[in-house]
């Protein structure tokens, strides 16, 4: 039977989560505190981080994978039309409510709630955050083709993370173009891939300065993949979207792709946000032992 609640739910806890994340980043002083020193750089690293990323994971579904839009081989024409009709569920009017929503959210933590409410702004998110996953479940067993769906992606899902590595640290180098921080610091703080409660911790023995840069960018790769999930979606391509959050394409963000794409979509998600999430402690120190 169709199951139209779990897609309400869905969006409901999604909301919820995005307010929370909101109050969150509000409530923090180290966030606040970092916009107006450090906020430019972070930015700067972000956009190009997730261009990058972007950029390199497009070239391999069309050139490696051979996939089209949709993900699905190409050449499978039929395929091809019945999902652009159906399958098809990238809506801009949710970047607007996702927008409003971080925004209300980032002004009540900062300026409403008392230290109190805002305290328990980790639960909610945790709580949140497997109400979605659940929700993602259901709609996953009801399309019933998961396995299948692994056996198409096969051992090339591994090639999506990889990518989306490359081109972050590659991308994130230019920055150095245009700002202070060196070839070294600008990739450093890039390579927590969207860890935000991890990539700083790594790097604060390194530099103060490129730890809070590496915090905010962090952040930021989180917010904007939100925002920018499904435009890319519709306009770019399905897979892309794991890309751009990194490593919360496993948790946080996959019900964002997910929502934004299709169930097919969970096994590229979920893998590149493992593997991503996996290599970020072994990734930072490496970048900092650069000789340069």
């Amino acid at each position: 039977r169709p199951l139209v609640w779990v897609g309400k739910l869905q969006f409901a806890a999604l909301m919820i989560l995005i307010v929370t994340l909101g109050v969150n980043l509000g409530a923090n002083d180290e966030v606040v505190s970092s916009l107006g020193q450090i906020g430019l750089a972070a930015l700067v690293i972000t956009v190009l981080a997730m261009a990058g990323s972007l950029l390199c994971l497009t070239l391999l579904r069309r050139f490696v994978l051979k996939l089209d839009h949709y993900c699905l081989p190409r050449g499978s024409e039929a395929a091809r039309e019945e999902e652009a009709h159906h399958g098809g569920k990238a809506d801009n009017s949710l970047t607007f409510l996702i927008v409003i929503a971080v925004v209300l959210g980032m002004l009540a933590g900062r300026f409403v709630l008392p230290a109190a409410v805002t305290a328990h702004c980790g639960t909610v998110i945790s709580f949140g955050l497997y109400l979605l996953l659940f929700m993602v479940g259901m709609d996953m067993g009801k399309q019933g083709t998961l396995l299948a769906d692994i056996k198409t992606a096969g051992f090339q899902v591994l090639l999506v993370p990889v990518a989306v590595c490359a081109g972050s640290l590659a991308f994130a180098a230019l920055a150095s173009l245009v700002l202070p921080l060196g070839v070294k610091d600008s990739m450093a703080a890039a390579s927590g891939l969207g860890w935000y409660s991890l990539a700083p911790t790594l790097l604060a023995p390194y530099s103060l300065s490129v730890s809070a840069v590496a915090f905010l960018s962090n952040v930021m790769r989180e917010i904007f993949a939100i925002i920018t999930i499904p435009i890319v979606a519709k306009y770019v391509g399905y897979v892309e979207c794991a890309s751009l959050p990194g490593a919360a394409a496993m948790d946080t963000v996959l019900p964002g792709v997910v929502g934004a794409t299709h169930e097919r979509i969970t096994i590229y998600s979920f893998t590149s946000g493992v593997v991503l999430s996996l290599a970020v402690p072994l990734l930072v120190p490496a970048i900092v032992a650069l000789p340069f």
